[in-house]
């Protein structure tokens, strides 16, 4: 952005004119009108702005007789809360009231100010920065005091300019939550698939709930140890210099993609077991989405080591099929019962504990035919490829949402 000159370094066409350095003071003034209480509670967000409280599900216990004194917000209004240092300032879309502990502020002349234009500027990173300077107070959130923020300085475009970076910030803005809903629906597709077309073996049955068409054989019962063998190859020799490890989110990795450092001494690490390609790797240690340790397999093509904590097994008859079916099969919590039966958190809450020896005798139902094994992990594999394709499209938008954010204000 061009500092002397006041103009941003992106802009329309169309549009010549200097930006104003305007005070806040100029800009804004605050607004305390109280006795509504027949409308709605409002609720301070950082992502939503100001939203309806019971259309949310969240309940506050308070007095009913209190909230005369709740202040009314307006459409087109801001109320600067508490929580300062994310921000703190909520835009407002809807009419209602809101705790008489916040400052409610609006335009002293609504015919030349667009409140989506200072949505956007009132809750960017470089405003919440400048936040710092007038911001005191010890609690959480630190308290906005008006009369500070009323001597910031802001570089001001006219009413059309403001009205047309507004909506360019909100069509990208809408772009996104679709891609974030899109992905939310395919996560729950992939949740549901996982629970409907693998078989618990503890719950009974021997076919799944969704099948392919044109089979109709029941599923065999067959035990880890009837497919695979524990690896207890040791990297005395220290063949292998690359430490693994295995996280829910991203499967095995490179222990230093994943910490962008190296956990582990890589001159001491003789004693742990060498993991080579197609090697499943269980870690116990337990998360929200992986609550009792995930399983993966090492797709990586190359080998590295494991720490000794890890339990680390190979499939003897590897096939695409197996390996596949095996793939998701462990994505799936159709192996927690077991697991949850024949073993527990043990000593540190973090971790889950069970031997090796219980481990290997997990119980697995698996289809007998390789083409049925390899349409369940191709369904799967093309839902992660569509996935990763919608992620990319929205990791793409808010970095544009980011560059215009830093670009097109001055």
């Amino acid at each position: 952005m061009d500092k002397n000159n006041k103009v941003p370094e992106v802009r329309f066409k169309g549009f010549e004119d200097e930006w104003k350095n305007m005070d806040a003071s100029v800009i804004f003034k605050t607004y305390f009108d109280k006795n509504h209480p027949d409308l709605p509670v409002l609720s301070a967000s950082q992502e939503y702005g100001m939203i309806v409280r019971e259309n949310v599900g969240f309940k506050v216990q308070h007095n009913k007789e209190n909230e005369a004194g709740y202040k009314r917000v307006l459409p087109g209004q801001f109320v600067i809360h508490l929580r300062s240092f994310q921000g703190g300032f909520a835009h407002s879309t809807v009419e209602g009231i809101t705790s008489p502990a916040y400052t409610i502020i609006g335009f002293r002349d609504k015919s030349q100010q667009d409140d989506i234009f200072w949505k956007y500027v009132l809750t960017s990173k470089e405003f919440i920065k400048r936040l710092e300077t007038v911001t005191y107070g010890i609690r959480d959130g630190r308290s906005i005091n008006f009369e500070d923020f009323s001597e910031l300085g802001f570089e001001v475009p006219n009413l059309k300019e403001q009205r047309k970076i507004g909506k360019t910030l909100t069509v990208i803005d809408t772009l996104i939550r679709k891609l974030e809903q899109k992905l939310e629906k395919l996560r729950n597709i992939k949740q549901s698939l996982l629970n409907q077309m693998f078989i618990n073996v503890n719950r009974g049955g021997y076919t799944p709930l969704i099948r392919f068409k044109g089979f109709e054989d029941e599923w065999m019962t067959i035990r880890l140890c009837d497919i695979s063998k524990k690896v207890i190859e040791k990297n005395t020799t220290s063949v292998c210099r690359d430490v693994f490890t295995n996280s829910a989110e991203l499967g095995v990795i490179n222990q230093r993609d994943f910490f962008d450092y190296d956990v582990a001494n890589v001159d001491n690490i003789q004693g742990y077991y060498i993991v080579r390609p197609n090697d499943y790797v269980y870690n116990p240690r337990i998360s929200t989405t992986a609550p009792v340790g995930p399983i993966n397999r090492n797709k990586l093509g190359c080998c590295g080591v494991m720490s000794p904590l890890y339990y680390v097994f190979r499939v003897e008859k590897q096939s695409d099929g197996i390996l596949h079916f095996l793939d998701y099969y462990f994505k799936s919590n159709m192996w927690h019962d077991f697991m949850f039966k024949n073993g527990n958190s043990g000593a540190r809450s973090d971790r889950f504990s069970i031997s090796d020896s219980t481990f290997s005798l997990m119980p697995i139902l698996y289809p007998p035919k390789e083409e049925e094994q390899l349409n369940i992990g191709q369904v799967f594999i093309n839902m992660e490829k569509l996935m990763r394709t919608e992620s990319i499209k929205l990791s793409k938008f808010r970095s544009m949402k980011q560059s215009l954010l830093h670009k097109m204000f001055v």
